[in-house]
């Protein structure tokens, strides 16, 4: 995978990754899925048009989305949010938290339209956590705890993202879980984009092309 693409991190994400580690006893999947989120919203920068500080919570939104694992698989996204919420040793402001909290409650499962859920408020920017949201599942779709994490390759051909995922062993389970497309359904309706993923034995060079 490409060198880390936030290695000068901030009081909150170093503070938010031990946090994070304390309880999941690693940050491998978690740092993967960050540079993942960081490629995804280099390449589709001319379509979203967000800035740094929301590249700032996607990666943020990388290290916590899981730590809900900390009790089980079943239903983590849930308790995730509410040990963020919860929290209070964590240095984060108000709107931070109560993103990261939104973040991690949907990073998986159904997505509720704009204004349906139970964590955000109305001052809050309900159109950008949004797309931050969408960036953030099809970066974890791209990444798997317990199968081979592929060399991948993003490019963004006009209203096309094509994701070349590279696996070192063939394996229809890997196969089949890359090429998920339920998780990058939200990007595609609001970037207005067509995600096209192709998963093979092989070795890439460049995680954006």
């Amino acid at each position: 995978m490409a060198q880390s693409r936030h290695e000068h991190l901030s009081v909150e994400q170093r503070a938010l990754r031990r946090w994070v580690q304390r309880r999941l006893g690693t940050l491998e999947h978690e740092r993967r899925v960050a540079d993942i989120a960081q490629a995804l919203f280099t390449v589709t920068s001319t379509r979203h048009r967000l800035d740094a500080a929301h590249r700032r919570l996607l990666t943020m939104a990388a290290t916590v989305h899981d730590v809900g694992r900390c009790d089980g698989e079943d239903a983590h996204e849930i308790v995730g949010a509410k040990m963020i919420l919860r929290e209070e040793s964590l240095p984060l402001s108000g709107a931070d938290r109560g993103a990261l909290a939104y973040l991690t409650r949907y990073h998986r499962g159904p997505v509720p339209e704009i204004g349906c859920d139970r964590v955000l408020d109305k001052s809050d920017d309900q159109d950008v956590l949004r797309l931050t949201l969408a960036l953030l599942r099809a970066a974890d779709a791209l990444d798997s705890r317990s199968l081979e994490s592929p060399r991948l390759v993003f490019a963004m051909r006009g209203r096309t993202l094509r994701i070349d995922c590279s696996l070192d062993t063939d394996s229809a389970k890997a196969r089949r879980v890359y090429r998920r497309r339920k998780k990058f359904r939200l990007l595609e309706e609001l970037l207005d984009c067509r995600v096209e993923i192709d998963v093979h034995c092989g070795a890439t060079l460049s995680m954006v092309a």
